[in-house]
């Protein structure tokens, strides 16, 4: 009986922690081309980031001129460099595990989709153009 109870105990913990686990689909996104900054950057960038970071919160992602006009205080370069989102924090906050920083934005989640994150991906590798 203990070994029956045991192992209901252990399959539940399991598929619990399943739920906290990310989902692997979520992380990776369709790949797309052509993104446009105002078309579809900049409302991912209104719908997760610039309730902080709109002027506060170390950084402005307000506008595209916010945006390309920022430099990180953990990166490098600027926050976004034109055609390198591997080295751009914008891209790197993203990520599960950052390299630049020490936590994923937005911090506490929801964090961005797979897809959400590979529009500003392309967007930063297409040359992060003002379109």
């Amino acid at each position: 009986m203990f070994r029956v109870h045991f192992a209901i105990i252990i399959v539940l913990s399991g598929l619990l922690s399943l739920q906290c686990m990310t989902n692997i689909e979520e992380i990776t996104g369709e790949q797309v081309q052509n993104v446009s900054f105002q078309a579809e950057v900049q409302p991912i960038l209104q719908q997760y980031c610039v309730s902080c970071h709109g002027n506060i919160a170390g950084i402005n992602l307000q506008s595209y001129d916010a945006v390309m006009n920022n430099n990180g205080n953990n990166w490098k370069e600027k926050v976004v460099v034109q055609g390198d989102a591997e080295n751009s924090g914008l891209y790197d906050v993203l990520l599960e595990r950052p390299q630049f920083q020490l936590q994923q934005m937005p911090i506490g989640g929801p964090y961005l989709t797979g897809d959400e994150i590979e529009i500003i991906k392309t967007w930063i590798n297409e040359g992060a153009k003002n379109n």
